[in-house]
């Protein structure tokens, strides 16, 4: 998100950085970096501070759900506010000598719910600990009741995405001038009704899918077609009234998803919901897609403006892409080149002072009025390469995700304190992008290159779909897809003897088709597993999902000819 509030950039600072960069390997012995000692490899390229490396990221994961869970004190203030952490009503926080300070600027709601549920579910599915599941539950419940339009409005039963830092019930971020009472950004809501869907797929609870339908409903009726200067929905807009403050933005992956995702569940009004994902499909394919201007302003900015470009939307593209690539037929081709695009505004275009690489990593800026390298860009960016590394193979992906990651690293402490652009001055830790946005990019990674998850351990690395009653023991691995068609990566401390769906055994294959699976030895008894399954006949159920097995060994008895014991 924006920092428009900020003080000074350390010039001197960030200049010594870059000279640090350029250093014989020699000279480099006890530098340190974000109170780090710096690590390289023998190519003078970075390695993560976190030892072993091999569990370098997963203990980065880890402490930073930790710091949630045990370092967090409640916001300040009378009650009912002191009743609940600082996440709740602020954006960001600042370390005051050990003590965490809020930061007071506004409360971001409509990116902080979203990222955070992503982040939790992937957890999740990860470790099989269902407490992040809780603390975002309980978020999503207070954004429900305190943050969501009246029925009377314009745009009924609709999320808030801003409001004051500090406030209680969510109406909109007016304190600095910028914005009108009532007024939110059309895409973070559409990335909240998206989260209510998936929340419902988790839960089962029908206030939620209540609540993602009155998004899409409210979408539908106010999608247009779309051209160079107004896109398919307004970028801003006045909830009571309707009025548009903003009509030009390019973020709508989240209002494309939460379409899709009810059309294939069968529920609401699909045919209108059509209508609006296709208008949607067409806006970002015949526009930013080829004019290059990924614009928004996050949530604190008033931009107004169609050739604006923010790393945000062109990033949510391209991890919109390797989950639906029928979004865009030229995905193969296109994907490599919103990459340069993120390289050629975000990377090698700086603020002033700031290094473009650090001992070979990329580091990537946020957008163009505020442009100062940040944790959780550079995590969306690692995450694009490892996942085309994954498609085209071309190693130079695989690098580029590897420095980038390991660099991130960096930009926490040895407790999951986050500090979100180690480079720049005076530029608070917010909470949307250090323990939302940053972190569940790691799972993407994750599924490009299972070999970046601890050896000899069992996970499901990454899924888009969402994934419950997760059970991990020593030779088995047992979940239940939400939906009935999906993909699920895992890397496991076993060889499968056998996979089921809903009972049936699947077999392996050499290319990944529906119920089936693609199996790849990692070497030292561990592999990495890729899961496909798609339910088909009258009776499928969103809401029923398939319950996945993966056995290593087998209860009793002998196993069928055709399967060898690992």
């Amino acid at each position: 998100m924006s920092r428009l509030k900020f003080l000074l950039i350390c010039f001197c600072f960030s200049a010594l950085l870059i000279a640090q960069t350029n250093h014989p390997q020699d000279t480099l012995k006890g530098m340190t970096f974000n109170n780090h000692k710096v690590l390289l490899d023998n190519e003078r390229k970075l390695l993560s501070w976190i030892t072993p490396q091999s569990k370098a990221y997963d203990q980065f994961l880890r402490k930073r759900w930790d710091f949630i869970k045990t370092k967090v004190p409640n916001s300040p203030g009378p009650a009912p506010r002191s009743a609940y952490p600082q996440y709740y009503f602020y954006c960001a926080f600042k370390d005051n000598k050990g003590v965490l300070d809020p930061d007071t600027w506004m409360n971001d709601i409509g990116e902080k719910i979203p990222n955070w549920f992503e982040n939790a579910r992937l957890y999740y599915a990860y470790t099989g600990d269902s407490s992040v599941m809780k603390i975002v539950r309980d978020f999503v419940d207070y954004t429900l009741e305190h943050g969501t339009s009246p029925a009377d409005y314009a745009w009924p039963g609709f999320p808030y995405t801003t409001t004051n830092g500090g406030d209680t019930l969510f109406r909109g971020f007016t304190s600095a001038g910028r914005f009108v009472l009532n007024e939110i950004q059309v895409d973070h809501a559409g990335e909240m009704g998206l989260t209510y869907f998936r929340m419902y797929l988790y839960t089962g609870e029908k206030k939620y899918l209540s609540a993602a339908l009155n998004v899409a409903d409210a979408l539908a009726k106010n999608a247009r077609t779309g051209n160079a200067k107004e896109s398919v929905w307004p970028y801003r807009i006045v909830l009571d009234d309707g009025r548009v403050t903003a009509p030009y933005g390019a973020n709508w992956t989240g209002c494309y998803m939460l379409l899709d995702n009810l059309i294939k569940a069968n529920t609401g009004n699909v045919q209108a919901y059509k209508d609006a994902r296709d208008k949607a499909r067409d806006f970002i394919l015949n526009y930013p897609m080829k004019t290059g201007y990924w614009t928004d302003g996050h949530s604190d900015t008033d931009i107004k403006s169609n050739t604006y470009k923010s790393n945000l939307s062109a990033s949510n593209m391209v991890l919109c892409l390797f989950d639906y690539p029928e979004l865009d037929p030229n995905w193969k081709s296109d994907i490599p080149k919103l990459i340069k695009w993120t390289e050629d505004n975000f990377v090698f275009r700086t603020a002033p002072g700031e290094p473009s690489t650090m001992w070979g990593a990329n580091i990537v800026g946020e957008q163009d009025t505020f442009n100062f390298k940040m944790d959780y860009q550079t995590a969306r960016y690692a995450a694009e390469c490892a996942r085309w590394y994954a498609v085209s193979g071309d190693e130079s992906y695989r690098e580029k995700a590897f420095r980038s990651l390991n660099w991130v690293t960096y930009c926490s402490d040895s407790t999951g304190m986050a500090f979100e652009s180690p480079l720049s001055k005076g530029i608070s830790s917010w909470w949307s992008d250090c323990y939302g946005e940053c972190p569940r990019m790691f799972y993407h990674a994750f599924s490009a290159l299972p070999e970046w998850a601890p050896p000899h351990e069992n996970h499901i690395l990454y899924s888009e779909g969402i994934l419950r009653d997760i059970q991990y023991t020593e030779k088995q691995v047992k979940y239940t897809a939400a939906a009935d068609n999906g993909v699920e990566y895992l890397r496991l401390c076993f060889k499968p003897a056998r996979i089921t769906i809903n009972g049936k055994e699947i077999r392996e294959s050499e290319v990944l088709t529906p119920d089936a699976y693609l199996l790849r030895e990692l070497g030292n008894g561990d592999y990495a597993l890729t899961i496909k399954h798609t339910k088909k006949g009258d009776d499928a159920s969103f809401m029923t999902g398939e319950s996945v097995v993966v056995d290593g060994v087998f209860g009793s008895g002998l196993p069928p000819p055709h399967v060898k014991f690992p």
